[in-house]
């Protein structure tokens, strides 16, 4: 049977263990940047590839649950419209992009990357409208908690 005494002592000795072999682990690691600098790159790039294709996937799937989620939401009131309308007036530029992202993934088919878009509340889908919403309150929502 262990005793509390003894176990603690082998946690000791793990951790001195531990702390070896992250010295050797950084030593081995400085020894491949130095010698094997076109491997460490590909293999880098290759993680990094793998990562970024995850995230697009993530990304896609989040796209289509807001879809499903905005698509179930009320019908959205000319008072909301037009709250809504102000509410991306006052978004800073740099958040003006997204609510472009929006609308253009709405009419997937109909728009192309260079195209000019008009955003005429009223002829959007409820979805969208409500995406839009659901976007610019949490743009809002930042910007009070960084303030």
């Amino acid at each position: 049977m262990w005793s509390l005494y003894d176990k603690e002592n082998m946690l000791d000795e793990q951790s001195g263990d531990d702390v070896t072999e992250t010295a050797e682990d950084d030593e081995d690691l400085k020894l491949l940047l130095r010698s094997k600098i076109s491997m460490v790159e590909e293999i880098m790039t290759k993680q990094s590839n793998e990562h970024y294709a995850t995230l697009n996937h993530m990304e896609l799937q989040l796209e289509e649950l807001l879809g499903a989620v905005a698509s179930k939401c009320r019908l959205m009131t000319s008072e909301e419209k037009l709250q809504l309308q102000t509410f991306i007036q006052e978004l800073p530029t740099r958040n003006l992009d997204r609510v472009v992202e929006i609308i253009r993934l709405a009419k997937s088919s109909d728009t192309s990357p260079g195209d000019e878009i008009v955003v005429d509340l009223e002829e959007q889908d409820n979805a969208t409208l409500w995406r839009l919403y659901f976007y610019t309150r949490a743009v809002e929502n930042a910007r009070k908690l960084s303030a």
